[in-house]
């Protein structure tokens, strides 16, 4: 299975989060021990409102330390809270989109950005939210009005142009201007990992000579980012270098020893790349003990057992994966390429 494939609007699912630019996964610096130690936010801002109610911009930081431990409704009382003490404020509205975001009310999302952007209409950041937001309801033209309109207020502006290449990869189909869009987002902020990994799968696809070249340097850029090592080690895997690319995935799997898509990339390139049975049988039931229901793992070892000449084993695999789902179509020939040798 090729997962280059896009997912084109679902890719930006995660973005509307507090945490929407992703940076990359360095590992933290170690610290003394008592750098190191834990503090709750939460209570150091609740013992902060006990001394004094009044400050709006308490109830909005605890707010903040609510939605990072998933305490939807207690971020927002916080919120309101703020609000109300400091109604003409844009920074409670975005956490408030933030919160409708949690809860999946898409209309008082769009509520909390336009009244953010009716107090401060030179404040870009709600206007790329709702550009965002538009996005992903597939209300193309009113997205790229917000989009351009934030990025006139504030042209350095890396999600901006990340979602504009969104835009034109989604709406339009224009690569080439998604392309120049996320490099615009990637030189404006060169720790944004999400404009380059969606040039690397565009590059994956449509595979110009530098295709390699461009994907590796990702991955030299970003090396603690285990999506970018993936991107790399796929478009090895399908491009000639197998022995390579289960290197990296070897590297990926010594962080995350049960990550079920590693483990069957791992049996695929082992069966179909290096023609490996044994080894590709062996990854394909570890991807299955992580996730039982990982169908295209387990259609993959029944190819295995029918190339090892285990026809029966591998007929009573297929037909499992027809009980799970009686339309996948490469079981189905499978069944009926076994019974009809079984007849010849």
């Amino acid at each position: 299975m090729n997962y280059r494939l896009f997912i084109g609007i679902l890719l930006l699912a995660g973005f509307m989060s507090c945490h929407s630019s992703k940076k990359g996964n360095a590992p933290e610096k170690e610290g003394t021990p008592e750098t190191n130690v834990m503090v709750d936010p939460v209570k150091v801002y609740s013992d902060s409102i006990a001394m004094d109610s009044t400050r709006s911009d308490l109830y909005l930081m605890r707010a903040k330390g609510y939605l990072a431990n998933e305490q939807v409704s207690a971020a927002m009382i916080d919120v309101n809270k703020a609000i109300s003490l400091k109604p003409n404020q844009v920074d409670p509205y975005m956490l408030l989109a933030d919160i409708y975001y949690m809860l999946g009310d898409e209309a008082n999302i769009s509520n909390a950005l336009t009244r953010a952007t009716e107090i401060d209409p030179m404040d870009a950041r709600p206007l790329v939210k709702l550009g965002e937001l538009n996005l992903l309801q597939q209300n193309f033209n009113l997205s790229a009005a917000y989009i351009d309109k934030a990025l006139k207020i504030n042209p350095y502006n890396p999600q901006a142009y990340f979602l504009k290449g969104m835009y034109f990869m989604v709406a339009t189909q224009d690569t080439a201007s998604a392309v120049k869009n996320f490099q615009y987002a990637y030189e404006q902020d060169n720790r944004f990992y999400d404009p380059v990994e969606q040039i690397c799968r565009i590059y994956a696809v449509q595979e110009p000579p530098y295709a390699l070249d461009y994907i590796r340097s990702v991955q030299k850029n970003f090396p603690d980012n285990a999506n970018a090592r993936y991107e790399l080690a796929l478009y090895l895997q399908e491009h000639g270098e197998p022995e390579e690319a289960l290197k990296h995935y070897d590297t990926l799997l010594m962080a995350q020893p049960e990550n079920p898509i590693v483990l069957y990339n791992m049996g695929y390139t082992n069966f179909v790349y290096l023609r490996n049975n044994e080894v590709a049988l062996k990854y394909f039931e570890q991807a299955l003990s992580v996730n039982p229901d990982y169908l295209d793992a387990l259609f993959n070892r029944g190819r295995v057992l029918e190339q090892m000449g285990n026809y029966h084993d591998a007929s009573e695999v297929y037909k499992e994966v027809l009980k799970r789902r009686p339309n996948y179509q490469l079981a189905i020939d499978a069944v009926n390429r076994i019974q009809n040798q079984a007849e010849e």
